[in-house]
């Protein structure tokens, strides 16, 4: 996900200036939101309309014996051109689409605290992010087996599940570069995802030193096959509708069924600020409307949490389940002493390179500042939903696994490396990517690229607790960056190749100039504190209220009735790649789960 820092560079092109397109898909079958009737006990109250809240609300609501009402704090994205026009993705951070959450400061990082921004609208994380499809390692699935005894869970299994939430796009004539795609794991899902019809100019040159390494040469593969967790995954695929270049998102994939189903209700617009238990037992909901503050109350049979892994704890100990020490600090009723809300939280953190590069790489600084390639690249885009605006200026990345010698390297130097040394061999350690924008401030004007790695299999959790009883008030996020010794020694290498690569003969002939950290960045003690001053999250926290640890195998909170949790948060390890698959295959499987239930 891009950085709140390219926000600026983005805020000339608004939806009014590119007014041409509104192009959300299938806008035409876009629904009318039906206000709930409160006076209703609904089957279901989801709190969080994200990709779990809006899979679980199409889903159920496909009995027409079941109602639905779901709830969700911010606005209503349909229609809005930044939203739905790929390469604009960055100037949603800091926007009114975004929880706009910040790290405490982490010893780790000398102090640094990184931001954490996420989805705040319908669509949730898959309306802000930069729509990477990716699924990962198989084996990660199997351990949410193992972990929560949902034998559904385990690859074979959930596979399905991701089938069925996805549909797999080819442009008609096969790219001009070469990829692998298995198209036996897609079928005629909601979700479209789409190859690239054409890589980012710098794209050839980034791969190609990782293909031409002596000692780890990278492999094209299909990381959503499930075959293997690591190697190259070329152009894509990405959410993006092929058809018209627009992205595919929660909202118009799942939202839109519902339009004209009376037994489903779509709330915006409406922060919910508690969960009301009689005894253990969840039996409604308060929210507040943000059009006028006015607060109302809604039953619900069950309530599903759906807000995603910093909300959906922050709601859990608002309404006095938790940690009881920390409740009580705060004065707030203990409804169930949940130790585990709130811990494990795990995110794949990330440090950054920028290099200034040639004028025919376009980037979204040329955008800013070159009126006549901006004017050239809207027009395409409006006419025929192709060219730079059509993509995220990004189609490609690298999932590598740290040499079994390297880390034996460090286990004799006394570091601990044990959990990445033993982590199933199907899995990387390790992501490198790149964007076409700034990911560090004060580009001056310069034509960037902005590499990075993130530590995509991290040993040390985080953790959440609430800052305020008020629910207005963002919570406190340690999350805990490079937290154990192996993890700082496997990602202080992932940075120096990184660098390595971006210095190398293959990606000399588009690199200008290292524009951060600098060439002159070579000792330990620079590269470090390059680490510190650039670390950044990839946006994708989960596990804060985990399965097998705070949810039993139905995911209900264990110790309590009437109320479950489907999001991201119940996560309990996190996937190889970029998250948002693996959470609209999860709550695609717990939507089975639960419509095969009776009450």
């Amino acid at each position: 996900m891009l950085s709140a820092a390219i926000l600026l560079l983005f805020l000339t092109y608004t939806t009014a200036d590119f007014a041409g397109h509104g192009r959300a898909p299938h806008s035409e079958s876009a629904p009318s939101y039906i206000n709930h009737d409160e006076s209703s006990v609904y089957d279901y109250v989801i709190v969080g309309g994200g990709v779990a809240g809006l899979v679980l609300a199409a889903r159920l609501s496909e009995d027409p014996k079941t109602t639905v009402a779901l709830f969700e704090a911010g606005p209503d994205p349909q229609g809005n051109a930044d939203i739905s026009t790929p390469f604009l993705a960055g100037a949603l951070q800091g926007s009114q689409f975004s929880w706009n959450f910040t790290s405490t400061p982490q010893p780790t990082l000398d102090g640094a605290a990184p931001d954490l921004a996420q989805g705040h609208c319908f669509g949730g994380g898959s309306a802000i992010n930069v729509m990477a499809y990716c699924r990962g390692a198989s084996s990660v699935f199997d351990e949410w087996a193992e972990i929560s005894g949902i034998e559904g869970l385990r690859w074979d299994n959930l596979v399905n599940d991701f089938r069925m939430s996805t549909h797999l796009e080819i442009p008609p004539q096969d790219p001009p570069y070469e990829f692998v795609i298995d198209k036996a794991v897609y079928d005629d899902g909601n979700v479209s995802v789409s190859q690239e019809r054409q890589l980012v100019k710098f794209e050839p040159f980034f791969l190609e030193s990782f293909k031409d390494d002596p000692t780890n040469p990278a492999k094209i593969v299909d990381l959503t096959s499930g075959k293997t967790g690591i190697g190259l995954q070329v152009g894509g695929p990405h959410a993006i509708e092929s058809s018209n270049g627009t992205r595919s998102y929660a909202l118009t994939a799942y939202g839109f069924q519902v339009a004209g189903r009376p037994n489903v209700h779509l709330n915006h617009g409406t922060w919910v600020r508690k969960i009301n238990f009689k005894g253990k037992t969840a039996e409604s909901v308060t929210y507040v409307k943000s059009a006028d503050g006015s607060e109302h109350t809604v039953q619900g049979k069950e309530i599903i949490v759906s807000a995603g892994a910093i909300n959906t704890p922050k709601l859990l100990m608002l309404s006095g389940v938790g940690p009881e020490e920390h409740l009580k600090e705060l004065k707030i009723p203990v409804v169930q002493n949940s130790p585990e809300v709130g811990t494990n939280l795990a995110d794949h953190h990330s440090a950054v390179v920028m290099v200034e590069v040639p004028d025919e790489i376009v980037s979204s600084v040329q955008l800013q500042t070159n009126k006549v390639l901006a004017a050239s690249v809207q027009a395409e885009y409006q006419a025929n939903g192709t060219g730079p605006l059509s993509t995220p200026g990004s189609s490609s990345f690298i999932a590598e696994r740290v040499p079994d010698d390297v880390l034996e390297g460090f286990k004799k130097a006394g570091i601990n490396v044990d959990f990445h040394l033993n982590l199933p061999k199907d899995r990387a350690h390790v992501l490198h990517q790149y964007a076409s924008a700034p990911f560090q401030p004060d580009p001056q004007n310069l034509n960037v690229v902005s590499a990075f790695v993130a530590l995509i299999q991290p040993e040390a959790t985080g953790y959440m607790r609430l800052n305020s009883s008020d629910y207005r008030v963002n919570p406190l996020i340690f999350s805990n960056y490079f937290g154990s010794e192996g993890d700082m020694a496997v990602f202080t290498y992932a940075y120096k190749r990184l660098l390595s690569k971006m210095r190398s003969q293959p990606i000399k002939q588009v690199v200008l100039s290292e524009v951060y950290p600098g060439t002159n960045t070579t000792s330990d003690e620079d590269i470090k504190k390059a680490i510190d001053n650039s670390a950044r999250s990839f946006h994708h926290p989960a596990g804060s209220v985990s399965l097998g640890k705070a949810l039993d195998s139905s995911f209900r909170l264990k110790g309590l009735q009437g109320i479950r949790v489907i999001d991201s948060s119940a996560v309990p390890v996190l996937p190889t790649c970029h998250l948002q698959a693996s959470v609209y295959a999860l709550a695609e499987f717990a939507a089975k789960m639960l419509k095969s239930e009776k009450y």
